[in-house]
């Protein structure tokens, strides 16, 4: 098992992306929102966004953003326009408000679209996001650094990650990559390498059509590349402010370049996609995510591929997070003397944007 163990070089890089979110986030906001929580405490600046069951609101006397339980919100008024995901998948455009449950007679928040107003329970809203002014500020993503070194056998290892997305009201696209790199004097060196991109295309309530590719290098399992290629369709089966569940069933087409001197070097493949996700969301605590995807072959019966990523992200201050990681790539019919499993678990420190 390669372990890959995060632990960001030093207080620098911590130290210097909170220095420049300060900079960025505290100063004058450019809306007096409206936010009344359920105690009688009264916050007034800008609505940013709802997301994992947090409201995030930028104010004039704090630095960065400010989450808050969206349950324990009375009301909220803002002029802004937001974009708006609801429990059953409907997605909304337009300015929001927030009234008391009793006052409201069960729609407690409304969303003023531009052809008509849409009374719905607060409790079924599950994403609001502002609206923009430009690409670049709709940008969402994570950065991820880590070196570990042990002087007893010289051993060290650097692993790095990052993804961003971009989500619209009927569609969204994105890409992550990661690299992981770990050697010791005198011995073996291993690396993986693995670029991902999506498109999202949004059908109605919770279903969505979904195209991927992936490109993994990987020394443990003698693979050059292997270039996946695919697309499905999908359902959320839940999604709430504390959890989410979703599936994807498709085809893809795989091309796996091996190390030279193997049996096989080159492998083409026509695959079914069988995949499942499910998320937990716990109030300014952690978040833990769960993906799975199986690749039955088609063209090559009987093989079969898996892939499995585990996720448990504790949440620091400021958009910092201290995440596990556990992952899997499995392969039941590899070229001879190569390996069929490279598995991985991992500790870092992260910040999301």
């Amino acid at each position: 098992m390669l372990f890959r163990h995060r632990v960001v070089a030093g207080l620098f890089l911590p130290c210097c992306l909170h220095l420049i979110c300060a900079a960025a986030c505290f100063g004058k906001v450019k809306r007096h929102d409206m936010i009344i929580m359920k105690n009688g405490d009264r916050f007034t600046g800008e609505v940013k966004k709802l997301e994992q069951g947090i409201l995030y609101i930028e104010t004039d006397y704090f630095s960065g953003s400010v989450g808050i339980d969206w349950i324990q919100v009375e009301k909220v008024e803002s002029k802004a326009t937001f974009q708006v995901v609801l429990s059953d998948g409907k997605r909304l455009t337009g300015s929001i408000s927030k009234v008391e449950a009793a006052a409201g007679g069960g729609r407690d928040f409304t969303v003023y679209a531009a052809d008509a107003e849409v009374p719905v329970p607060g409790v079924d809203v599950v994403q609001i996001e502002s609206q923009k002014q430009n690409f670049w500020r709709q940008l969402k993503g994570s950065i991820d650094l880590g070196y570990n070194f042990t002087s007893g056998n010289n051993q060290s290892s650097l692993s790095t990650s990052a993804s961003v997305a971009y989500v619209a009201e009927r569609w969204g696209v994105g890409t992550a990559y990661s690299a992981s790199l770990s050697g010791q004097t005198g011995g073996a060196t291993t690396n993986l390498f693995e670029s991902q991109t999506f498109a999202d295309r949004f059908l109605n309530r919770n279903s969505f059509v979904i195209g991927l590719g992936d490109f993994l290098h990987s020394s443990q399992q003698d693979l050059s590349l292997r270039t996946t290629l695919g697309g499905g369709y999908g359902r959320y089966l839940k999604r709430t402010n504390q959890n989410s569940l979703r599936w994807l069933a498709g085809v893809d087409y795989t091309k796996a370049n091996y190390h030279a001197g193997l049996s096989q070097p080159t492998q083409n493949n026509v695959e079914l996609l069988l995949g499942a996700e499910y998320q937990l969301f716990r109030f300014d605590r952690y978040t833990a995510q769960s993906q799975f995807l199986l690749f039955p072959g088609l063209s090559d019966f009987g093989r079969v591929r898996f892939t499995t990523n585990d996720t448990l992200s504790v949440k620091l201050s400021n958009n910092f997070y201290l995440n596990f990681t556990f992952w899997d790539n499995f392969d039941s019919h590899p070229p001879l003397s190569a390996k069929k499993n490279a598995t991985g678990l991992s500790t870092g420190l992260g910040w999301s944007f």
